[in-house]
């Protein structure tokens, strides 16, 4: 019986880490196409035209900035399927709902401990939900 759970556990575990390949491999082109496409410099004499190639490269600078995070993050995955830590959360150490892991397979915390779930019988109607101390 122990064999064939892990067995079982195996398979889950392959399934996710060819999703995570595969985004990673998603993702690096991206980045390497964004690199292109703001290596391009086009000589524009028009201020308005200036501008707005200013804003497309800072845009393009941010969307590049968070695909290199999640890199950083479906690496620190792989690499935790290496270790035979995947889909434990890093904060409780209880296993990461198969659900979360789909939506986020890099994610290294289950929904409560990332701060996705509140309590809603703590919570009372006329009252903030997460204890603001702006409203009395």
């Amino acid at each position: 019986m122990s064999t064939n759970k892990t067995n079982k556990q195996s398979n889950r575990t392959k399934t996710f880490e060819d999703l995570l390949r595969s985004r990673l491999a998603e993702l690096r082109t991206h980045v390497d196409q964004l690199r292109k496409d703001m290596m391009i410099e086009d000589e524009v004499d028009d201020e308005a035209m200036q501008a707005s190639q200013s804003r497309n490269r800072e845009l393009v600078t941010i969307t590049m900035e968070r695909e290199i995070r999640n890199i950083s993050e479906i690496e620190q995955a792989l690499r935790r399927i290496l270790n035979d830590e995947y889909g434990v959360c890093v904060t409780c150490e209880r296993s990461i709902p198969d659900n979360r892991l789909q939506a986020i397979p890099w994610t290294r915390q289950c929904v409560d401990c990332a701060g996705g779930g509140f309590k809603r019988s703590n919570r009372s109607y006329g009252q903030p939900a997460y204890g603001s101390s702006l409203i009395s």
